[in-house]
Order: structure tokens, then sequence, then C-alpha cells
């Protein structure tokens, strides 16, 4: 392309950096980035800077996407969006440094980057991954309720933390405390509880929960049934939806049996 003068844009170069993040060869990565800088190639945009500082941290090199961030970023008049700031966030909890990453995402917020569903669902996986329960429930008692930005991406994050811990009680709390505020969660986030309480040979929790899904308007998918199978040392492999003996034991549920 450059033999023959055609002038590569920023998205291709950009498609060019992701190759090269992607197989770790965060050196030419940097190099490409640098000599759209130098003015060599067009100017590098948000997604340029986004995409080097998640492969510099996939990679380790924290102190490299500090300064990416919060040097090179700034002095090139390219402001990091919020996309950035997920990438950013998601390497350090991976890295194992949730105290680094709740730092920066307080610096988020100073910088009037407006957190969304997406960056709440990172800080809650990664606390609770780092085996942070009491933290990510703070968070989302103090952040992102009163935020009013929440979707069932966050609440099955924060349902699977519980559920990780075997903390099935204040699952089934958080769950219907949503339920209670107005929210419906998905048949995901039952799952989730549903799966949890079958992994504790809790069999009438389970199916107390599946009926709480029919009493609000919800059905059981195959990965319900599947679940439910595990209480019976049972695994089918065709639609759960045509045996009858699962009807049945959903028409057990519905009646308390």
């Amino acid at each position: 392309m450059l033999q023959s003068q055609c002038h590569a844009d920023v998205i291709t170069l950009n498609t060019v950096i992701n190759g090269f993040c992607k197989v770790r060869r965060i050196d030419e990565a940097l190099t490409v980035l640098q000599d759209m800088l130098s003015g060599k190639f067009s100017a590098p945009n948000v997604v340029t800077f986004t995409t080097i500082i998640s492969g510099l941290l996939d990679t380790a090199r924290v102190d490299e996407a500090v300064e990416l961030l919060h040097k090179v970023m700034p002095e090139n008049g390219v402001r990091p969006s919020v996309a950035t700031y997920n990438a950013f966030l998601r390497g350090l909890f991976k890295l194992k440094r949730p105290n680094d990453a709740l730092r920066a995402f307080n610096n988020m917020a100073s910088n009037g980057i407006t957190a969304d569903s997406t960056t709440y669902t990172v800080v809650v996986n990664g606390l609770c991954e780092s085996n942070q329960i009491d933290e990510a429930k703070n968070f989302w008692h103090n952040v992102i309720w009163p935020s009013g930005i929440h979707d069932n991406f966050v609440y099955a994050a924060i349902l699977k933390g519980f559920c990780r811990t075997n903390n099935f009680n204040e699952a089934c709390h958080f769950l219907y405390e949503l339920v209670d505020s107005g929210v419906s969660p998905n048949i995901f986030s039952y799952n989730i509880v549903i799966n949890c309480a079958c992994n504790l040979g809790l069999k009438r929790e389970a199916y107390h929960i599946v009926r709480e899904i029919k009493m609000n308007k919800l059905t059981p998918d195959c990965v319900t049934w599947r679940i439910l199978d595990k209480l019976h040392g049972k695994v089918r492999t065709h639609n759960h939806f045509e045996d009858r003996n699962l009807s049945a034991l959903y028409d057990r549920a519905s009646l308390g049996t």
C-alpha cells in the first residue's frame, strides 16, 4: 500500500494495530502509533489509543498504558472515551490490581466521563473475581443503583459474584430486591441463581425460583431445564421443551410440590 503511494487512513491503521495487539506484538503496534504521532501517517484517534492501552495491559505493561492514558493522549488532544476507560479497568482487574482499578474509576468520574453499564459490569466482575464481594455490594448500593445506569449484565455480574462463593441467600435477596424495586431481570439472572441452588443440592429452593419465574411472566429456557436436570442426575441432549417429564417438573414447581 505504501509502495503504491496509497495513504492509509486511520481506520486501516487501527486495524493493523489491532492485529498486532491480538498476537501480542505490542512493540510493532507502538511503532505504528509513533509514526502516526510524528505525522508520517494519519493522526491517531481515540480508538487507536484504546486498542494499544488494552494490548499493553494484556501483556502486563501497566506503566506504559498509564502514560498513554494520562500523558500522551492529552498532549495530542485526544480525549479518552468511556470505552477507553472500560478497557483500562478491565486490564487492571485482569492483572489483579483492583485498588488501582478503583482509583482509575474515580479519575474517570473526576475527568467528566460518565460510566456506562459496561463500566459497572467490569468493576463488579473484577471485584468479585478478586474475592472482594463486600466491596462489590457497596459499589452497587453507593454507585450503581443511585446512577440509574444498570442492566442485565450488571445484575448477572453481581449474582455470579454471590454464587461463586455459595452465598445463595444473598443472591436470592438481591434478585428479589430487584423485582420489588420494579426491575425485571431476564431469564439469565434467574438461571444463575437456580444453578447455584442445584450445585448446593437445594431442590426445593430451585423449584421456588422456577415459580418466581412464572409469577414474573418469564418462560424457563432450555438452560433452565438443563440446570434442573442436575438435581435428578440426568443429562439430556434433546429439546427440553418437548420432553413430557420436564414439563411435569415445571408443573410440580408451579404447584410447589
